[in-house]
């Protein structure tokens, strides 16, 4: 990796090799300087350098800035905030009970609480509905536990969501379902078919990877039967395919191979990479050398035609656009995806089904939509965020990341890990394309 270093108390540096990237961490706009322009630069200014710098906005000129402030007032410009103004999707939590047990899991399987009655799931998708009368879209992410163990109850809210559409006038309805693929039926296929749903397969690598976290509840292995099933849900009209991969101590240093396997084997050309935040708040891996891992499969995966998504792409949308990309809470339009829980609860985040916090009834979201706020994100809440090069991007943490670790702070891996893909999105657009 570079070096870096902060520039006229507002850039940052980063030197590789006799070149140089400069990041403006608050409008993330970036530039690439060759050898000849990094010596120019060292000279006594003006020079022709400093005059195109100058050009393009880097500039030694005017007061030192406060970089949180600065980026505060440059979010209010542009009309971003961190409230949600209504929910526009749900993952729906039908059950707890799953066929498998996997070690990181973030959710408490197979406790015995009842699962999501009939009734419940009407009142929650009606809310969902009337909520985003006369849209273009909402999502309905079906979810566990292993959702297919409640198969009855997906065919009993697909069927509801095409009448509930109609009624309260929204174009469409985005299916997805989040299952690890080991007990799809002829008949689950024919109904992912038919209303064309995303279909996310949890898997974390080859066999010898995947079940080293990933088993049945009888503590064997799932592999063949899971990958005959990802066979039969290519072989199917109408359904897009994807894998969830999640960096485990089993496959972190082998994320490019996992990578390749699921291309080549698996036949699985979309892969999204979990947010790698652990579920009690703490980082258990090098941050900084997992962003670069993610790089590096990344590019394996455009390799072979096909498509990796993970946090890193956050930075490079962000330099792409000139845009802050740090509200990960909501969606770009400033809607809420949120848990539907059986009880009739909705969790404001769908990775957090038990902070008292963020649980609200149907009725409490309907009497007072600013309860909404109750997971609206603290931009940048220690003084160390104003020296970070991923100010834009990351932030500082989550709602939820610090009420898992009781605290503002960060988790020093969580910075290195949004500073390392900082950067490595700098070297990229710049310096390669």
């Amino acid at each position: 990796m570079a070096s870096s270093q902060v520039l006229w108390g507002k850039y940052i540096r980063y030197d590789r090799d006799g070149e140089v990237a400069l990041l403006d961490p608050v409008t993330l706009d970036s530039v690439y300087l060759d050898r000849g322009e990094v010596i120019d630069l060292s000279a006594v200014p003006p020079t022709a350098t400093h005059t195109a710098l100058a050009e393009l906005g880097f500039s030694p000129d005017g007061p030192d800035r406060d970089q949180r402030e600065a980026l505060r007032s440059r979010l209010q410009r542009l009309g971003l905030e961190p409230l949600p103004i209504r929910i526009s999707g749900l993952r729906v939590v039908l059950t707890d009970a799953c066929n498998m047990k996997c070690s990181y899991c973030f959710v408490k399987t197979n406790t015995g609480k009842p699962d999501m009655t009939e009734q419940e799931l009407t009142d929650g998708l009606t809310y969902l509905f009337e909520t985003n009368a006369g849209r273009d879209e909402v999502a309905i992410q079906w979810f566990g536990g292993e959702p297919t163990t409640r198969f009855d109850l997906m065919q009993r809210g697909d069927a509801l969501a095409d009448a509930l559409a109609e009624q309260y006038g929204v174009r469409r309805v985005r299916r997805t379902v989040v299952t690890n693929g080991a007990r799809i039926t002829d008949a689950m296929v024919d109904h992912f078919s038919r209303y064309r749903y995303g279909v996310g397969i949890s898997v974390d690598g080859p066999p010898s990877v995947n079940s080293e976290h990933r088993r049945l509840l009888g503590g064997q292995p799932a592999d063949d039967r899971i990958q005959r099933n990802v066979g039969r849900l290519l072989g199917a009209d109408g359904i897009h395919v994807g894998c969830n991969l999640t960096p485990t101590p089993a496959n972190i240093g082998r994320l490019a191979e996992t990578v390749k396997w699921i291309n080549d084997e698996l036949g699985l050309k979309f892969i999204y990479a979990n947010t790698p935040i652990p579920a009690g708040g703490r980082w258990t891996v090098d941050g900084g050398e997992l962003a670069e891992e993610l790089y590096q499969a990344r590019l394996v995966a455009l390799g072979r035609g096909g498509m990796m998504f993970s946090v890193l792409d956050r930075a490079f949308q962000a330099l792409d656009r000139h845009r802050p990309m740090l509200f990960d809470h909501m969606q770009s339009d400033r809607t809420l995806n949120a848990a539907l829980l059986p009880g009739s609860r909705v969790s404001l985040c769908d990775i957090n089904f038990t902070e008292p916090t963020f649980l609200h009834t149907l009725e409490e979201l309907r009497a007072d939509p600013a309860l909404l706020g109750g997971i609206a994100k603290e931009i940048a809440p220690v003084p160390e965020c104003g020296e970070c090069p991923a100010l834009a991007i990351c932030g500082g943490p989550s709602r939820n990341e610090q009420l898992l670790i009781a605290g503002d702070r960060p988790d020093p891996q969580m910075c290195a890990f949004y500073q390392s893909t900082v950067e490595i999105a700098v070297w990229d657009s710049t310096g390669l394309q």
